[in-house]
């Protein structure tokens, strides 16, 4: 019984490190050689989170078609690798939130494409979690 409450309370804590990709929004359309911004949002940790690093990717669907939900795989051709330090928003919000500027690679085919996060943090300054998730973008 207590494993399981353990491995609960585990889950629990990571779902609430998660971030968003708040920006752009799904099916927006972008260019080859755009620059355009991706606003990487999380709530406050309720359970004393250290947020790390990041890894923002795109990779073209077009083909194959996107995958659904989130994914642990590929990101595709990275965008920007590094710290991700996250600062509150102000204006009576209480998300964290951090803004990269990154450009569209210009071999990209037209159609959808996948615009991935790679997330990395700590749990209480020692237990470590990974996630990557997705949003859908249009290549114009």
């Amino acid at each position: 019984m207590k494993v399981i409450f353990a491995l609960a309370a585990f889950v629990a804590s990571a779902v609430a490190q998660s971030v968003v990709i708040a920006s752009p929004p799904p099916f927006s359309t972008l260019y080859p050689g755009q620059a355009f911004v991706v606003d990487i949002d999380r709530t406050p940790s309720l359970t004393g989170s250290d947020d790390v690093a990041i890894a923002i990717g795109i990779q073209s669907c077009a083909q194959a078609g996107c995958p659904s939900g989130t994914s642990t795989g590929d990101i595709g051709t990275p965008l920007y690798q590094g710290l991700y330090n996250p600062q509150p928003v102000g204006n009576g919000h209480s998300d964290l939130a951090q803004n990269f500027t990154v450009t569209v690679p210009t071999f990209l085919h037209s159609g959808p494409a996948l615009l991935s996060v790679a997330h990395f943090g700590l749990i209480i300054g020692v237990e470590p979690f990974l996630e990557v998730v997705n949003q859908t973008i249009i290549i114009g």
